[in-house]
């Protein structure tokens, strides 16, 4: 059951053509509005930024 909505999407005739969209229970869905936060996304990728680097120091 956990991995329906990621077989569903990569698997279903009905989703060949569909990108860059949010699926949840095997339908498509708006994500919340954090995860469309462009300012914490940003954060997020600064924050991934600095971890990266100073792990290969």
């Amino acid at each position: 059951q956990g991995a329906a909505t990621t077989c569903y999407v990569a698997l279903h005739p009905d989703t060949k053509r569909v990108s860059g969209k949010y699926f949840a229970g095997c339908n498509e869905a708006t994500p919340t509005s954090v995860a469309r936060d462009a300012e914490l996304a940003k954060r997020l990728w600064a924050f991934s930024e600095e971890l990266v680097e100073n792990r290969s120091k």
